[in-house]
């Protein structure tokens, strides 16, 4: 497996080596990459666990004070 075919699941920053080997890639890749993680969180959003979970902690009423 190359590098570029690599995808990390990761709530570390990237690192800027990281984000420089990212925008050093061929435009077309950025954009392959990118649709591959824009799919997997449109699934990650429709799982209705995932949902219930988020209506749990982004409900409620707003309360300012």
């Amino acid at each position: 497996m190359s590098t570029q075919e690599k995808t990390f699941e990761t709530t570390v920053p990237l690192t800027f080596a990281d984000r420089l080997a990212f925008m050093k890639l061929s435009i077309e890749e950025r954009r392959r990459i990118l649709a591959e993680q824009a799919e997997q969180m449109a699934e990650s959003y429709a799982e209705e666990s995932a949902r219930r979970e988020r209506e749990l902690w982004q409900g409620g009423d707003i309360v300012e004070y």
